[in-house]
């Protein structure tokens, strides 16, 4: 009978040490993935909860006379370790606005002090399962938040237009959430810099629904589905299509071959029908060319981005270095076409670095014993499209928050693949069997950081 990677995650038994942990990690999980959006009340919890989660990962890892586990994350930590001091210093050189650099390479400074410390703090105290949890809890409050918005705008004022869309942007600013209400072709669009946080949320899910086929794992994934939908941005809408793709083989091999043609075949009818209702609203949404002011600013950008990685080719121009053509006087290093923005920052070494360590990172699933792997892939390939083609979000804070719990999501899973299986119904002391996965489970690891 096959086992689930979720069952071996070890669950010590509940103390008031083990209690207080878990919470600092949801405070640490939680604040980090909230930030962008509550940044203006969020900000004292999360750097007390990382001060606090540095503490105890400190703590442990002297205990541990400094001996660290053998994880992949080591590797992705040291090249873009290497990456950020890299090219700061490339950047000096160029002479760069030093504000400019600061702000660019923001992001990396969680790679280099949020990573290591999660890792640590989840590995020494056995906290796995609770870090899955958490982000699902997370995921789904992201989701409920954006569809209450939604059902809340259309009670309150409609149709969608000019006059209620500031009314609520006001109001919203007025609280201190960095949020915006929008309109996509006369479609809501919900702009928050937290959404892309659902993918993760939507690859559990499937993986869940694809172990017990339960109802609630089904609705969970139509609320992804449309929460990242009500988002408003095109790339993220293309990312999540991305990710059903990848992953439907996986759920259709569930299915008998009648089963699976039957539900192609509905998915396909239902799929025109949605297009075929909606064609008008799609074609105005998904406008590739120069008639279309989104697209049309990209295709602006690509000469003066090339021209100026020509420059510096092989090395690039350092952080915060920006073409010719501006699109901001705060941040005149950001560009929607941000693939060829990093190439002209980090040339073609510090990409190849930046870019395969996040896809080393992600392939690192492949070694998971269980399908987790593949639905953690498809929520970490399409990503990677995402982050290219949405305005600065290749290098940015929010895309290191997806990067820093995919990966300790993968490294987690990836902990589990060689532990023994055992009779059904045993478990860690003090702990309960997940009704979500078959009752087969496997023995939890031991309370140890040896290398797996």
């Amino acid at each position: 009978m096959h086992t689930s990677v979720l069952t071996d995650m070890p669950r010590p038994a509940p103390t008031t040490a083990l209690r207080l942990k878990q919470l600092l990690l949801l405070a640490a999980c939680g604040s980090l993935g909230f930030y962008p959006l509550l940044e203006q009340f969020i900000a004292p919890v999360l750097a007390m909860s990382f001060a606090l989660a540095a503490m105890v990962a400190g703590a442990g890892l002297l205990h541990r006379r400094l001996r660290m586990p053998s994880t992949f994350i080591l590797g992705i930590w040291a090249s873009l370790l290497i990456v950020y001091v890299g090219w700061c210093a490339v950047a000096i050189v160029h002479g760069n606005v030093g504000q400019y650099i600061v702000t660019d390479s923001a992001g990396f400074l969680l790679y280099i002090g949020v990573l290591p410390v999660l890792y640590l703090l989840i590995r020494q105290n056995d906290l796995q399962h609770s870090f899955f949890q958490i982000i699902e809890q997370l995921s789904m409050v992201i989701a409920v938040l954006s569809v209450v918005l939604a059902v809340s705008f259309f009670v309150l004022f409609g149709p969608v237009e000019a006059d209620s869309l500031l009314l609520v942007n006001a109001f919203l600013k007025g609280l201190g959430l960095s949020w915006k209400v929008d309109s996509n072709s006369g479609a809501l669009g919900l702009y928050t810099n937290v959404a892309h946080l659902m993918m993760l949320g939507l690859a559990l899910s499937l993986y869940r629904f694809s172990l017990a086929r339960r109802r609630r794992e089904l609705l969970l994934v139509l609320l992804y589905l449309v929460a990242l939908l009500l988002d408003g941005r095109r790339a993220l809408a293309i990312a999540a299509i991305l990710q059903l793709l990848i992953a439907a083989p996986q759920l259709l091999a569930m299915l008998k071959p009648a089963q699976r043609l039957r539900l192609t075949l509905g998915a396909v009818a239902l799929s025109t029908v949605a297009v075929v209702a909606n064609l008008d609203w799609i074609q105005q949404r998904f406008e590739f060319t120069d008639s279309d002011v989104s697209s049309a600013a990209r295709f602006e950008q690509i000469p003066p981005l090339l021209d100026k990685i020509a420059e510096h080719p092989i090395l690039g121009g350092g952080f915060g270095t920006y073409a010719s053509l501006r699109r901001s006087d705060e941040r005149p290093f950001s560009y929607e076409v941000d693939f060829l923005a990093t190439l002209m920052k980090l040339g073609l070494i510090g990409s190849a670095l930046y870019f395969g360590s996040y896809l080393f990172g992600v392939m690192q699933a492949r070694r998971i014993r269980d399908p987790l792997g593949l639905f953690l892939m498809s929520a970490g390939l399409p990503f990677f499209f995402y982050m290219g083609t949405n305005g600065n979000q290749a290098m940015s804070t929010d895309s290191a928050v997806f990067h820093i719990y995919l990966f300790l999501l993968i490294a987690f899973a990836c902990e589990q693949r060689r532990a023994p299986a055992v009779a059904a119904g045993v478990a860690s002391p003090g702990s309960a069997p997940d009704p979500t996965v078959p009752v087969l489970q496997t023995a939890a690891l031991p309370h140890t950081l040896t290398p797996t």
